[in-house]
């Protein structure tokens, strides 16, 4: 897991992506938050583990964060032109996650705006399951 978390940070750092130092013309950029998970996270890690960008500026990513003590969460966050748009849950995650353990395990672009994520969650049953999520392109 830990090179897969190191091999997210060098792409997201590689492709100008957030939440580790931004390459712009070969010159490193400055490291900033991640957008939104500041209001996602109560105290515990917060972490993007994967990144994947169709095209300059157009990128998404995903990752963990606490909302809880001992509860994670999955988080999914988007790049639109340069912009990097607020983190928000995995949309319909949060239901199903009711053992409370719950991340982004990887991200993948087709295009702009049209990604899938796959990641795990733990149900009441605390047997981990895989769920997979898409974003498609707003019109």
């Amino acid at each position: 897991m830990r090179m897969a978390a190191a091999a997210a940070v060098c792409a997201m750092v590689v492709t100008g992506a957030i939440g580790a130092a931004a390459a712009s013309g070969g010159t490193w950029g400055t490291a900033r938050e991640v957008p939104g998970t500041a209001g996602l996270d109560q105290g515990g890690p917060a972490e993007a583990l994967s990144v994947s960008c169709a095209s300059a500026g157009n990128c998404s990513a995903g990752g963990i964060y606490a909302d809880g003590p001992d509860v994670t969460q999955a988080f999914v966050a988007g790049e639109v032109n340069g912009t990097w748009h607020a983190a928000i849950e995995v949309p319909g995650l949060g239901s199903l996650n009711e053992g409370g353990a719950a991340q982004v395990g990887s991200v993948s672009c087709a295009m702009a705006g049209n990604c899938a994520a796959v990641g795990f969650y733990m149900p009441s049953s605390r047997h981990g399951q895989a769920f997979v999520v898409n974003e498609r392109p707003s019109h």
